[in-house]
Formats: structure tokens, sequence, C-alpha cells
């Protein structure tokens, strides 16, 4: 499994680029802008770089998610140091989108996706989002790998990750001591150590083994660095984690975990049960409201779920599926606690019109991202009441979605068995339901809550915790 959180004005529209075989002198061609309202990225056009014979179809968003061979990139931007950058600024030519499209294009399993990506890097170099460098999670049915690439720079190295194994990401590199000898386990570009010690951050002789992390990191905030310790608490909650703590590379959870429940207690988590839970205390309001308004001077903890999400999503691939069954993308609008996650899975041809469309600067009526948005904003209103509300229908939905997975997977296999293309219209007819029904869910819902809530209706109970908050702060100033 894979996974991405993607936070920000990202592009949320999602599009199955179809492969194609290509002929010779062809040339690869940047085109791709995002949306209205959301991250620019640089046109090129046609480029130099030479176009491989065939390319494989790919999931294109902000950060392009998979491709038909079950190949996953989930996408974390992390600061590197600007003093080990190896190229002028400007000089680089691919950004994080270009990275995941151009691996996912070329590679037919995780590995391979690296190594091409790489070569490309070590050419034509990142330039990264104002000059960050990336972590990217890349996984097929066999293997997963962390591959990280210094920002402004041909330079990057990548990791297996054991079997049975998590590596959490929090917009910080990951990897630390590297051995260029094991190539089992690790990949890199050539220079990547002789660079830091050129330029005096690294003395083979003095600092020991070469650890990439400690090295190559730019800054780090507190709100990367506790949204780690959260998920290691939740993976491993016998152990004693502490948030400025050196976590290990990976950790091998304390029970098995799953897609659903990674989307349930990982990407819809507040901090909640811990001494930084954004549902408790003055800041949450009398109904448990875990967003947070951008008021001046008002801050908490960063958890993993916000309300700034552009999309998210958790991959699984299976090996002992064909590739169109095996790979499947729980895809889900806007932020986690609001939105309902659907399966589109890479055999499918295309996505629904209204999945493709939508922008930043005005509402779309077409658009499902709107109505996730706008309901998860409503929410804050009566959170807890709201929010219960919303539960019961998407969590019905997924409820369904779940259950019913391993009946459509082995009707898609039966059907695969006699006519592979037979399969993957199926199960395009069958994610596209999934996702309009969650889109009509959505727009019903929102209409419903509105009447539902109209005027402060119904009554409502306050928070006991948060009116004891306030009467003690209430006779304090009185006293006072």
């Amino acid at each position: 499994m894979s996974g991405h959180t993607c936070d920000g004005p990202c592009d949320f529209t999602l599009q199955v680029i179809p492969g194609k075989k290509h002929k010779p002198g062809e040339k690869v061609i940047i085109n791709y802008k995002g949306i209205k309202g959301g991250f620019d990225h640089k046109i090129y056009g046609e480029t130099q770089i030479p176009q491989v014979s065939e390319t494989y179809k790919y999931f294109l968003i902000e950060c392009p998610i998979g491709n038909e061979h079950q190949v996953f990139f989930g996408e974390n931007t992390c600061a590197t140091r600007k003093e080990l950058s190896n190229l002028p600024q400007g000089e680089a030519m691919l950004d994080y989108t270009q990275v995941a499209a151009l691996g996912l294009q070329r590679g037919k399993t995780a590995r391979e996706a690296i190594r091409e990506a790489g070569k490309l890097i070590q050419k034509y170099g990142l330039k990264g989002l104002g000059g960050s460098g990336e972590s990217f999670l890349v996984s097929d049915p066999h293997e997963a790998w962390c591959f990280e690439i210094v920002g402004e720079s041909t330079l990057w190295v990548a990791q297996k990750i054991p079997h049975d194994h998590v590596c959490p990401h929090a917009n910080r590199m990951r990897i630390g001591v590297v051995d260029p000898k094991d190539k089992e386990n690790f990949m890199m570009a050539p220079g990547l150590i002789q660079n830091a010690i050129d330029k005096g951050f690294y003395d083979p002789e003095k600092d020991g083994p070469f650890n990439f992390a400690k090295i190559y990191s730019g800054n780090q905030s507190r709100g990367n660095r506790i949204r780690e310790w959260r998920m290691f608490s939740l993976l491993c909650p016998s152990k004693e984690w502490k948030i400025d703590q050196e976590f290990p590379f990976s950790v091998k959870p304390e029970r098995k975990i799953s897609a659903r429940w990674w989307i349930d207690n990982v990407w819809r988590d507040h901090l909640e049960g811990t001494p930084y839970d954004r549902t408790e205390g003055m800041a949450a309001g009398p109904f448990n409201c875990p967003g947070r308004f951008r008021i001046e001077e008002l801050k908490s903890e960063r958890s993993i779920c916000i309300a700034g999400s552009g999309y998210t999503w958790v991959s699984q691939s299976r090996e002992n599926l064909p590739d169109c069954i095996g790979g499947v993308i729980w895809f889900g609008l806007d932020s986690p606690r609001s939105t309902c996650y659907v399966p589109f899975y890479v055999g499918i041809t295309h996505i629904p019109e209204s999945w493709q469309q939508g922008d930043y600067t005005q509402f779309d009526p077409e658009s499902p991202r709107w109505y996730f948005q706008v309901i998860d904003t409503f929410s804050w209103l009566r959170y807890r009441d709201i929010h219960s509300d919303v539960r019961k229908v998407f969590g019905g939905l997924e409820d369904k979605e779940f259950q019913m997975q391993g009946s459509i997977e082995d009707l898609a296999q039966k059907l695969y068995e006699s006519n592979p293309s037979s399969a993957k219209e199926f199960l395009t007819s069958y994610s596209s339901m999934c996702a309009l029904e969650a889109q009509k869910a959505a727009k019903k819902l929102f209409f419903h809550l509105i009447t539902k809530y109209s005027d402060g209706r119904p009554k409502a109970e306050i928070d006991e915790k948060w009116m004891n908050i306030f009467k003690k702060k209430v006779e304090n100033k009185f006293l006072s």
C-alpha cells in the first residue's frame, strides 16, 4: 500500500491518461499547468527529453498517483539544504508532478520506475517547490521504496522498505544511513556522497557512515515531527514515542493494517486521545470542532487530518490478481473527515466527467469536490452533531464498497479469464457508479444539512468539559 494527503491548493481533478506507442525521435511534452487557483506548473511544450517507445497508462492529478501495472507514487515536499544543491537556481526542469508522471509512464515495477525517474533527474534536475526536495513512497505488488531527491539538483537516493513495515512520511526526508554497496536495498545517483564531501558537509573519517537525512535535510517544523510521531504511535501504541526523538526509517505495526483501517485511523486523525487533541479545549468550541479558523495568534498543533486537503488516497497492489484488478486507489476529495472514499481500479479506461472538473476560484455545482468542501466547512458550525450526520451517510457508502470489494474482484477475475477487455469495462462501470453515487449523496446531504440546521435548529447540548473550562475562565476574570 501507498498513500498521500495532498494538502494545499492541489489540482483535485482526476484523469486517466492512456498508454501510447511512440515513434523514434519523439520528445516528451510537458504541458501540465494545474488548475485555476491552485499551484502553478511551468509549461515547456516539447522538450529535449527523448520519448520512450511505449508509455503506460496512468492517473493524472496534482501528483500522479499510479499506473496500469499497480505502481503507485505517494508524494511529500521536503526541505533540503540549499547549500547542497548542485544546480543554479532555475536550471532544473522537472517538478514533482513530472517526476511521478515520467516514472509511472516508464516503470512496470517500483524499482524500474525509480530508476527511470532517477536517470531523468540526473540529466534534467529537480526544481522542486520553491527549491525544496521531494520524498516519494513508491510501491508495487512486491516491493515498496522510499525515493528522495535533493531540491534544485541532479541528486537522489532510494531505500527499500522492509516487508511488513510502514515508512511514515510528513514532509521530511526519511532515509538515514545509506550503504552504496547494498544494491538490493539502495539505489542512488552517482555523486550524492561526493557532493556532500566537496561542500564540507560530510567527512567519512570523522562522521562515520553516510546519513542522507542528517546531511541533506533542511529546517524541520514541529508540524512535520508531530505527524510522524502520531503515525508511529498509532502503528505501535505499546511503545513510548517522543515527538523530538529520532524516528526509525520504518516500523512493523503491532497489528495488521488495511486500507480501511488507514483511512479511518490515520487520514482522519486529529490527535484524539493525546495531550494535543484538537477536538478538546477552548479552541474546539462547545461542539468539539477540530478545525481552526484563520485568526491571528490562534495556534494549535498540526494534525494529519486538516481542512486544507485537496484530495487524499490509499492504494492497494495485489500480486495474486491481474494488474487491472489488483491495483485500486481508494480516493477521497477534500478533507478526509468529511469525504467519501471511492475505489478506482487501475484497469479502468476513464473517470466520470464531473470528477475531472472544477477549480478553486468559484463554486461549481457539477464538481463533486465542492459539495464535500462545503459540507466540511458547514460542519464547523456544530461539528459534533453535523459531523455525526455526515459520517452516517458517507460511512454507510464506504461500508458497502469495502464489503463488496471481494465479490466485485471475484467477478472481474472470472471476466478477465475469458476476456480481459470485459473485466476492464466492468471495473470502469463499477468505479464510475461508486463515484457518481458518492457525488449524488454529497449533494443531497448538503441540502439536507442546510434544512436541518437552519436558524440554529435543532436544540443542542454543549460539551460538558468545554463548559467547565468556560465557567472557570469567566469566574477567574470576574474575580480578577
